[in-house]
């Protein structure tokens, strides 16, 4: 049977707005018992209970901490819909009645409202399935760990890649508060959106002596000056300039006291890139850069470790993304977003299925030129923009079915 004009975004829209109290008191019981990477269990046990009250069929434990719920409709496509839920290293700052009662642990990246609001869109999609309107099914995606990895470098979205999570999956759609948007406004873009981001440690050797004789040593530490010159020149000289990309150093490490020449520095960092080709010319530069080191009589020891690869948008889910968005807040608050060197492990979902991670502005515009970035113990959120984030998410899989179905 068709169901193409039989359901509206307005009225997935008018649902979301009614069940704003319940979206809102989860994502303000998951604030207060913030978990870190890999220990989201309490987070994992409200989202399993919501679930079952609901009647979807769920899996536990998948990707160590991650929730999976299965919402069957009529037949059609199959939609995944993704939200994070782990907590940062961070103290809370705020001071509001639902502050992080976890010390040193914060929702300071929205996870929180992530988990809320698809929970917000399981519940209207769970309705429709029952009511027999959904064209297709819907399995939601409750992943643990998108800040860090674990002792084998996997993160939440990469394991639930292994599991089997996203197998048979049509598309697959993602939310991420932004609070640099107003709320009522959403973003995304086509192609390449978030950075592959990779972290290096280089430990410089010379020899080391006394500061008064240089002469009789290989300072480590002019060596890495050299190499410091080198990097910097990388992203401007041998990146293509309409390509992305960003090597930091972020710390560097030589000596202990003021008249002794150390025999080795070390330093760390991050390297950004927006494409694959963009991330092996960053590190094989980058393996030229600690060269010059060799060149001047010392040695070098760098190791490249990867992390999460670029997010890239899949054409169709971007579109359909824009005109589900479109549908729900009208086109001129439905945004074409600028790529960013932020990086997300939806990039591990987005590579297996045709994929669309999508912003939500969480800005009161009451807080005029305030913002409150994520990552910080100040981040913060307007509320308001909850009932939309859930609206967002079951009119995208809505929409998907509708023109695969």
């Amino acid at each position: 049977m068709s169901t193409q004009s039989t359901i509206s975004s307005q009225e997935i829209l008018a649902r979301a707005q009614e069940l704003h109290e319940d979206i809102r008191a989860w994502r303000r019981d998951i604030h207060r018992h913030p978990e870190l990477t890999f220990t989201e269990h309490r987070t994992a046990g409200l989202v399993n209970s919501r679930l079952i009250d609901l009647g979807v069929e769920t899996e536990t434990e998948v990707a160590k901490t991650g929730v999976v719920g299965h919402i069957q409709g009529n037949a059609g496509p199959l939609v995944g819909l993704r939200a994070d839920m782990d907590a940062l290293p961070i103290t809370e700052i705020n001071g509001t009645e639902f502050d992080s009662l976890n010390a040193g642990i914060m929702h300071a990246c929205g996870h929180d409202s992530h988990t809320a609001m698809l929970l917000g869109a399981a519940t209207i999609l769970k309705e429709l399935a029952d009511a027999g309107r959904l064209p297709g099914s819907v399995r939601l995606l409750f992943q643990p760990s998108e800040e860090a990895q674990d002792d084998e470098g996997k993160s939440g979205g990469l394991r639930m890649v292994e599991e089997g999570a996203l197998n048979g999956l049509d598309a697959v759609f993602g939310i991420h508060v932004n609070p640099f948007y107003d709320t009522g406004h959403l973003a995304t873009r086509p192609g390449p959106m978030l950075a592959a981001a990779d972290k290096f440690f280089l430990t410089v050797r010379g020899f080391g002596g006394h500061a008064a004789a240089p002469h009789r040593a290989l300072d480590p530490i002019v060596l890495a000056a050299n190499v410091i010159n080198a990097i910097h020149q990388i992203v401007s000289r041998r990146l293509d300039p309409i390509d992305s990309g960003v090597i930091t150093i972020g710390t560097i490490q030589g000596g202990t006291v003021n008249n002794v020449i150390p025999d080795t520095v070390e330093m760390s960092g991050t390297i950004r890139s927006m494409t694959p080709e963009g991330r092996e010319l960053l590190h094989n530069e980058l393996r030229k850069a600690c060269g010059i080191v060799e060149a001047l009589g010392g040695s070098f020891d760098l190791e490249i470790v990867y992390g999460y690869p670029p997010t890239v948008n899949a054409v169709e889910a971007t579109e359909i993304m824009f005109q589900s968005g479109a549908e729900l807040v009208g086109a001129e608050q439905m945004h074409e977003k600028d790529p960013v060197m932020g990086a997300e492990d939806f990039s591990y979902m987005a590579q297996v299925t045709p994929g669309c991670m999508f912003n939500i502005g969480v800005h009161d515009p009451a807080w005029g030129d305030n913002f409150y970035p994520v990552h910080r113990a100040d981040f913060r959120l307007d509320e308001n923009a909850l009932p939309l984030g859930a609206a967002a998410l079951a009119n995208a899989a809505i929409r998907w079915m509708e023109k695969h179905g």
